[in-house]
């Protein structure tokens, strides 16, 4: 037989001659061309004379480049008659003939930051200085600086005014994203995350250092263009892409501890018997500190390279962190990595961008929302563990029974892992038809998998008190989003005077996915797990739980268009429309038409300031728009249905398929219209630099769930448009360069915000919704009522009058008279007693950064505040009072609350002023240039940061930063972990390689 492997041997041998022959000849060549290179040597500072730190430099027409070092100097080779170009983040670029020059230093005229910057909008680009909507950017470098250790949303925070983000200091918490206020009462109400590009992204699934931007547009006139869903505000996230030049790769290390920043100030063991609260069982257990972790670690690891030819640049990262939470069985593991790739073919004409990008999270999470609950109120005197056994933990019995349960061993014997997945992937063909005109069409794709593993132990209190060995669950789900968006834009100068801007196109979006649950109880062996459910007896028996489903495919096809025109730079006006189509509505509703409109004046370009030399730019927008809002599950307006009910058939129940809800085919859209001023300036050679907003948003035909009769309808509820609400408000931003010197320099920013949130109407004058039903013990009732007319934020509870010589609550009737809460065997604790009171949204909300910068030494620090607003804590309500029996407390139930000698009742006394001012994060930083010792790393920084440095303020609870997000915003729960969870300050050291 032939050898066919020696043939292959003998071709690959050829091709490897030929590749050395190539390498030979390249290298020949390179050193003919070395021959006639010239060593050029120089500095490259600003106009003030201090150096730029990495400024770039590139030999035109090539891949050779350098950066400059912490001195601002350079050297780099140039062949005869060659060009330098120089660049650097915030300067204009620089080109520079080198001729017989050895020695060249250079001065970059600083490019305004609020002058020249480009922001990203819907389907485009555009300076700052034409933009007539409101739009508040912030660069992917600025947004980690001096956050290490953060996530996105935590460095987000406070960043953005009017945008506000919910959270907690776990590593597996979720943030929750509201911008200028309730978008809905039950429609989404967060703004639309555009990565790339490609709508409704994740911006969990990003690593941060690959942020090049973001860009956040918040009235109507500039998210409109995105039509039904962009009544939230629209969040545009900018991946960073290789530009030309030499490769530079970077390297993030960041290693991580953190401690609890404040504890609850509970009764120690010896107190609890002191005060006879409970029995005594002769052990001193601090159930706080033993569910937290002392200083846990973590690390973050992140590498980037990028560079490329006049041709093709590729960006390419990675990133590995690990997580240890500050609550045991609290961890987490990511992994990403992206290829960004830009390719320029036939002179240009032809461009070619692809992104991917692929991140994995490994979750550990096994703490309940009960834990902190048990961890506050379990008698001190209960033994961890089992006095038996002390290698078993104590889960029943020595104080423990009924519905309290050991929450330590609720922890540790239970398994709750869980395996989340992101493909984010698009490319996009830009043909360059003509110098005005261009054509692109993108295919994005976001695939989503999520998976859940979880196993209770045979000895777990929830297996004893069920009589079974143990039990195990397996879930999975998986989204699948698909866009394509095709669109053409126009840009044509006419005569200098006029420039207009045009884009018109068409954008299909789709949406599906499908689940998989199962449940299996009493294993023979313990310690399986999930991955051998058949292995429980529930099964073989009948009782096992499996179901499965997949979701209806949620469709838009839209097509859109804008113009822009400004006339000499001093009138611009702005008009966008989009006619819109979703899958959601029935035929009689399925369509929706979106559009907005403004417009700009550029005052400081007019003759009457022409000569006020302090002012560089100064311009008025005005700007109008309407947007939509479908932000509601499948099969409102359709009919679906579903398997395993009992449905009445022949009178006789039994089980089959079934209508899901009730339909209405007359739904429509929610409406969002936006009314927004605003004024942009920038004073003293762009030192100082600013923008004010002032907006009216209203929401029409809002979606809400009424009361349906039955018969004729299947279910009781029934889906409509009615009511709507209304957001007001202001922000403000403030920058300047406070001192420009040689060796130092001090910047600042200032924003400010207020909003407050109304119900117009919802539908009916008597209609209203209760909301917030406080747990068990007791019946304290719901603290929260939306009814027309009412601001949200407001608690509606009952008035606190004092108490009476008996330590009995006293409190304000419907009439403002005082009457006892209890008379006798009469209950003066009715809805009719009620008031509204308080203010859970900040009257202002506060960020104030600083930064100083002298010769390689950096300093941050931002601050935080929120102004005027309310808290209720369920907290100090439950166990600020030394009235319920084996339950532990506060110490302020014998301080602050020591008179009362009545049950907790639902009224203010238990709403604190939270207003609080945070040291949010401080950070030291140090560069070195180490190109003189090393040819292969251009600089290395080391840093620390400080996160949650200090909170100042008089509330009585433990964290005065609650969710203030959504319909019920201001409490202080007990039984949710967002709320309950440790607040943490973060000591983070840093260090980053560029080579």
């Amino acid at each position: 037989m032939k050898n066919r492997f020696a043939d292959t041997g003998k071709s690959y041998a050829g091709y490897f001659l030929r590749f050395v022959f190539c390498l030979v000849l390249t290298a020949a060549a390179s050193l003919a061309q070395a021959q006639n290179r010239n060593q050029v040597s120089g500095k490259v500072t600003d106009k003030a004379g201090e150096p730029l730190i990495g400024a770039t430099v590139v030999v035109v027409g090539t891949t050779t480049g350098t950066t400059t070092g912490t001195d601002g100097r350079f050297t780099i080779g140039v062949p005869a008659g060659g060009e330098l170009k120089f660049s650097y983040i915030g300067y204009v670029e620089q080109t520079v003939k080198v001729g017989a020059q050895s020695v060249l230093d250079v001065v970059l005229e600083d490019d305004s930051q609020m002058l020249k910057d480009v922001v990203v909008i819907g389907y485009g680009t555009m300076e700052k200085r034409s933009v007539t909507s409101s739009i508040s950017s912030i660069k992917g470098d600025d947004l980690v600086a001096g956050m290490g250790g953060s996530t996105i949303a935590t460095a987000l925070q406070g960043k953005i005014p009017g945008l506000t983000i919910s959270g907690s200091a776990s590593p597996n918490s979720s943030n929750d994203f509201q911008l200028r206020g309730v978008a809905s009462v039950n429609a989404s109400k967060g703004p639309l995350v555009i990565i790339d590009g490609i709508p409704g992204g994740d911006m969990r699934a990003l690593n941060q250092e690959d942020i090049e931007s973001v860009d956040v547009l918040k009235d109507a006139s500039a998210g409109a263009i995105y039509g039904t869903r962009a009544a939230g505000g629209v969040i545009l996230v900018t991946t960073k892409q290789a530009r030309q030049g030499r490769v530079t790769a970077r390297y993030t290390g960041e290693f991580s501890v953190e401690a609890i920043r404040k504890t609850p100030d509970l009764l120690s063991s010896g107190e609890y018997v002191e005060y006879g609260l409970g029995e005594d069982y002769g052990y001193d257990t601090d159930w706080y500190k033993e569910l937290t972790n002392e200083l846990p670690f973590s690390q973050r690891h992140s590498v980037s390279i990028s560079g490329g030819s006049n041709v093709a640049q590729v960006y390419t990262s990675f990133m590995a962190q690990n997580q240890k939470g500050i609550v045991i069985g609290d961890n987490r593991k990511d992994y990403s990595g992206r290829v960004n790739a830009k390719f320029n073919l036939f002179d240009g004409v032809v461009e070619i961008r692809t992104n991917a990008q692929f991140r994995e999270a490994e979750r550990d999470d096994r703490n309940s929302s009960g834990i902190f609950k048990m961890a506050f109120g379990l008698n001190p005197t209960i033994p961890l563990r089992d006095p038996a056994n002390p290698s078993a933990y104590n889960v029943v019995g020595n104080g423990i029974s009924g519905t309290s349960f050991n929450p330590v061993a609720d922890i540790m014997l239970r398994t709750n892992n869980g395996k989340d997945q992101w493909l984010l992937a698009d490319a996009t063909v830009k043909i360059n038809l003509m110098k005005e005109l261009s054509i692109q069409g993108t295919v994005g794709i976001d695939k989503r998998q999520y998976q859940q593993y979880t196993y209770v132990s045979h000895d777990h209190k929830e297996s004893i008190d069920n009589s079974r060995r143990g039990g195990a669950s397996h879930k999975f789900s998986k989204d699948n989003r698909v866009s394509i968006e095709a669109y053409a834009n126009y840009h044509k100068v006419f005569r200098e005077d006029h420039t207009f801007d045009a884009v018109a196109g068409y954008s299909f979006w789709q949406a599906g996915g499908e689940d998989f649950n199962m449940a299996n109880y009493d294993f023979p062996v313990d310690g399986v797990g999930p991955w051998d459910m058949g292995v429980g007896s529930y099964l073989s028996e009948g009782r096992a739980t499996m179901d499965s489903g997949k979701d209806p495919r949620e469709r838009l096809l839209s097509l859109f268009g804008r113009v822009n025109y400004s006339y000499k730079d001093r009138y611009m006006v702005s008009a966008s429309f989009r006619r819109e189509g979703s899958s959601k509505f029935g035929a009689n509703n399925r369509w929706g038409n979106f559009w907005a409109l403004s417009g700009g004046w550029r005052i400081s370009n007019e003759a009457f300031l022409r000569d006020v030399k302090w002012v560089n730019d100064l311009k008025v927008r005005l700007g109008y728009g309407v947007t939509g809002n479908n932000g509601f599950g499948n099969g409102y307006t359709t009919r679906m249905y579903k398997a395993n009910d009992m449905w009445p058939t022949n009178g006789i129940w039994q089980p089959g398929y079934g209508s899901v809800r009730n339909v209405n085919p007359d739904l429509k859209w929610e409406e969002k219209s936006e009314l927004n001023f605003g004024l942009d300036f920038s004073l003293f050679d762009d030192r100082l630099w600013g923008k004010f907003d002032v907006y009216h948003r209203k929401v029409d035909d809002m979606l809400y769930s009424v009361n349906a009769p039955m018969p004729p309808m299947v279910h009781d509820k029934i889906m409509k448009n009615i009511g709507s609400l209304e957001n007001k408000g202001w922000e403000f931003e403030l920058g300047g360069d406070i001192v420009r010197r040689k060796d130092f320099r001090y910047s600042s920013s200032l924003r400010l915000s207020h909003n407050k949130s109304k119900i117009n109407n919802m539908g009916d004058d008597g209609f209203f919704l209760d909301q917030v039903t406080f747990p068990s013990p007791g019946n304290p009732g719901t603290a929260v009522r939306l009814q027309n007319g009412v601001e949200i934020g407001q608690f509606f509870v009952y008035k606190y009058a004092g108490l009476d010589e008996d330590g009995k609550w006293m409190i304000y009737d419907k009439n403002n008279e005082i009457v006892p809460a209890v008379d006798g065997t009469k209950s003066n604790l009715v809805a009719e007693n009620k008031h509204f009171v308080g203010n859970a949204i900040p009257k202002v909300i506060l960020s104030w950064d600083h930064t100083f910068r002298y010769k390689n030494w950096d300093l941050s620090v931002f601050l935080r505040s929120w102004l005027d607003y309310d808290v209720f804590s369920q907290v100090n309500m439950y166990y600020g009072l030394a009235n319920d029996s084996q339950l532990n407390v506060l110490k302020s139930a014998y301080t602050r609350n020591r008179n009362i000698k009545d049950e907790k009742i639902l009224c203010d006394y238990w709403i604190d002023d939270a207003s609080f001012l945070k040291i949010d994060a401080v950070n030291l930083g140090y560069t070195l240039d180490l190109k003189r010792w090393t040819r292969y790393i251009q600089s290395a920084k080391i840093y620390l940061t400080i996160r949650d440095v200090a909170v100042f303020t008089n509330y009585n609870g433990i964290n005065p930063e609650v969710d203030i997000n959504g319909l019920n915003p201001g409490f202080e729960y007990v039984n949710n972990t967002a709320s309950m969870y440790p607040q943490t300050t973060r000591f983070t050291l840093g260090v980053q390689l560029t080579f």
